[in-house]
């Protein structure tokens, strides 16, 4: 089944048993500066009623749009076959457990169009490449009280170090629910099989990277990230004892990073020397403020 967004944005969100937080969730959206966009939902077998609640909201709403679904996907597989189904000019990935600050739709399209300006510019005989604009987010606890003003920082996160294909190896660098890519960036993604994938935004960055795209940051939150019990994945604080943390945890860093590799090496990174390399090299560049 093909979607077309009737909007310059489309947003994709995978739901799974969200009543908690999801009207909090869109109701962030639906106060945002910007607002020609269509939010695209995939519930992935909600048992709390979400899916009935989601239906009463495109009811009020005809900008939200609910994609039937009747199998159990997950976090990344599911957000894959929505990038797959959605046809529009931008995409963003959404949450169901944070809150949409007031201008991150508005401040992210505006850097990425910039961007494809500049680049149009500089190459006018050329087709715009694969683009991803991303933010900084703000760290908080399940009631929204602030944990970490700056998840970048908190994670020892440099995009400056982090801006080539090989450089990838040396940390995630975009997550995915600050992420605005546009159609290029999908069809770089598309392209290649992601049955070796983690997650879908470590893997679009790679294949966006891969295709000679490019990748642009505000460094400012625009959203709270909100951690609690149930994260599919979150925020670590590696801002004291990073080292000592990865010994600590060493047959789990072992085995995530055979994971990675095996992902990198399917879009063609090339060898475990380098990709060990860049891994251990970045810890090495990086410096905290």
């Amino acid at each position: 089944m093909e979607i077309k967004a009737p909007s310059p944005v489309a947003i994709l969100l995978m739901n799974y048993n969200g009543m908690t937080y999801l009207p909090e969730l869109l109701r962030s959206l639906r106060e945002q500066s910007y607002e020609n966009w269509t939010l695209i939902v995939q519930d992935d077998l909600s048992t709390d009623g979400t899916r009935d609640y989601l239906q009463e909201q495109a009811g009020q709403d005809k900008r939200i749009i609910i994609k039937p679904n009747n199998r159990k996907l997950g976090a990344m597989r599911g957000f894959m076959d929505l990038l797959g189904t959605v046809e529009s000019d931008f995409y963003m990935f959404c949450d169901q457990d944070d809150v949409w600050l007031p201008e991150k739709i508005e401040k992210t399209l505006q850097l990425m169009l910039e961007t494809q300006n500049r680049l149009l510019n500089d190459h006018p005989a050329s087709p715009i490449p694969p683009i991803i604009a991303h933010t900084d987010l703000k760290v908080v606890d399940a009631e929204l009280n602030p944990i970490c003003e700056s998840f970048w920082k908190m994670e020892r996160i440099d995009p400056a170090l982090l801006r080539t294909f090989n450089q990838q190896a040396g940390h995630n660098l975009v997550t995915g629910c600050t992420m605005l890519m546009n159609k290029a960036a999908r069809q770089s993604a598309l392209a290649h099989d992601s049955k070796l994938a983690l997650m879908h935004d470590v893997w679009i960055a790679l294949c966006v990277l891969k295709h000679k795209g490019h990748i642009v940051e505000l460094p400012q939150a625009t959203i709270l990230y909100r951690q609690h019990g149930n994260n599919t994945l979150g925020a670590h604080d590696d801002r004291k004892n990073y080292l000592v943390k990865r010994l600590q945890s060493l047959p789990l860093v072992w085995e995530n990073n055979v994971a990675t590799y095996k992902m990198f090496q399917s879009i063609g990174y090339g060898s475990l020397l380098k990709y060990l390399y860049y891994k251990l090299s970045y810890p090495l560049k990086y410096r905290a403020d």
